[in-house]
């Protein structure tokens, strides 16, 4: 499909329609389908349409009939419990699929994933971890695929994300929000993702705990915070601090430290415009750290703005994957070996922290 206009359908129009923004301005995709079912959104998704004369798609409020529409790839942009349906049933109408994350919510939806994409060698899957794309994280991992920090021995990520302010309104956290009725540690991709991506590692057992502390008076159940403590397979140490319900702001942070070097995120600076900063061994005699002067937007090419440009790059990443037929950056492996593991830490939360192996997609009989 080289030299072929992709024709995308959107099922989603909340996430969904933020995902698509940044593309519509590229010749070689066009908008063919749009499927939501609340309405209100689809009169929202067509309004914005029109402002930037989009023509030419079709309306859905029935997800079965939308897959019959003329489309080559569907953006799975739904509420959690439907993206491994929606997958499988899209790949098996014959469409290529980007799923926001997480990518599954069970071991058994993990091994229906990985079926549904394996049978279909044809079509390309690729998860929506967008933080795989932020320019910090592409160097680091073209610095640790270089060796410069040797072997990793211990990483840690933070996912901040407190309230504006400490005045809670009903409003801002509707039932079928996903912070208020889902655990904060099964939302990890964003942090265990990046780094399993820099790595190339997975994790093989976890420890969590959940702190007691109510912050948010209409969170309906589960945790709005957590730390878990992941063991990889090449043997380093990962920690994870989700937290959603405490007086933070809004930002990811992330270290690795290996045996040669180490770097960090800058915690201080705007998230925009923060750098890294790494000691290597190469690089002997430096007590201070050394700037490192890439940003989150880092790579882009100027015109993406949605999550400061990475939604852009992580599109574009999936359309050039359809049409030059090659593996998606977040493949389906590690699509799940980044949502499992979430799962998995609640359950040693509830067990006070109990140590709890996980699965890994090698080991699926499928």
């Amino acid at each position: 499909m080289k030299n072929d206009v992709i024709k995308l359908g959107i099922v989603g129009l909340g996430r969904g329609l933020s995902i698509v923004k940044d593309i519509l301005c590229d010749t070689d995709v066009k908008v063919s389908a749009i499927c939501d079912r609340n309405g209100e959104k689809i009169e929202s998704a067509k309004a914005y349409f029109d402002e930037v004369n989009v023509t030419g798609y079709e309306c859905y409020e029935d997800f079965d009939e939308f897959l019959k529409a003329d489309t080559d790839a569907i953006i799975v942009a739904t509420d959690a419990i439907y993206h491994v349906p929606f997958v499988i049933k899209a790949m098996d109408a014959g469409k290529h699929v980007l799923s926001e994350i997480p990518a599954v919510n069970s071991l058994e939806e993990a091994k229906m994933l990985k079926k549904a994409v394996s049978s279909h060698p044809e079509l390309k899957y690729m998860a929506g971890e967008n933080d795989c794309f932020l320019g910090f994280i592409e160097a680091w991992k073209k610095m640790y695929e270089d060796g410069k920090f040797g072997e990793a021995v211990y990483a840690e990520a933070e996912y901040l994300h407190g309230p504006k302010d400490i005045n809670f309104k009903a409003e801002d956290y509707p039932k079928e929000h996903w912070r208020t009725f889902n655990p904060a540690i099964k939302y990890v991709t964003h942090d265990l993702g990046p780094l399993l991506y820099i790595m190339n590692d997975r994790v093989v057992s976890v420890n969590c705990q959940e702190p007691d502390v109510v912050c948010n008076p209409y969170k309906e159940k589960g945790s709005e915070n957590a730390v878990a403590l992941f063991k990889t397979a090449k043997g380093a140490v990962i920690r994870i601090f989700i937290c959603f319900g405490a007086y933070v702001g809004c930002t990811h942070n992330y270290a690795l430290y290996g045996t040669k070097g180490s770097i960090m995120f800058d915690k201080c600076a705007p998230r925009r415009e923060a750098h890294s900063f790494a000691r290597f061994s190469d690089i002997p005699g430096k007590d201070e750290m050394i700037d490192i002067p890439i940003t989150c937007g880092s790579f882009g090419d100027g015109k993406g703005v949605s999550h400061l440009g990475i939604d852009r790059k992580m599109m574009r990443a999936f359309i050039e994957s359809i049409k030059n037929d090659t593996k998606p950056p977040v493949d389906v492996d590690l699509a799940i070996r980044m949502s499992l593991p979430g799962i998995y830490a609640h359950e040693s939360a509830l067990q006070n922290g109990a140590p709890i192996e996980i699965p890994d997609v090698d080991e699926f009989d499928i």
